[in-house]
């Protein structure tokens, strides 16, 4: 059986591969090109997964923010409804006073 390496130990081998290169590394800390290899393809496929479940994560919050958006873009429209009515009701109410107002001054 070979050789057998802490979880701290091969983090940090894999920073050096990223500082100095791949064969200077394998010098540096007396492993096999192998070994450094097969850490590399651990990483590798360990970042795959973090890729993989961030993206899922972030696909289901954009579902949601689209969710919020669209309700929102609802409410906006309901709101902007109520104002034109709310502008027509003004403007009905402001002419019959104005008719008012000169009938009055018409009947004195």
């Amino acid at each position: 059986m070979g050789k057998s390496y802490s979880a701290e130990y091969r983090k940090e081998a894999l920073k050096l591969v990223e500082e100095i290169g791949k064969k200077e590394a394998v010098k540096r800390l007396e492993v096999t090109e192998w070994t450094l290899n097969e850490w590399l393809k651990k990483a590798g496929q360990r970042k795959k997964e973090e890729n993989t479940e961030k993206a899922a994560s972030l696909r289901a919050e954009n579902r949601e923010l689209q969710e919020r958006i669209s309700k929102l873009e609802k409410e906006n429209a309901r709101i902007k409804l109520e104002n034109e009515f709310l502008e027509d009701a003004a403007r009905f109410f402001a002419a019959s006073r104005q008719k008012s107002n000169a009938s009055k001054d018409t009947h004195i």
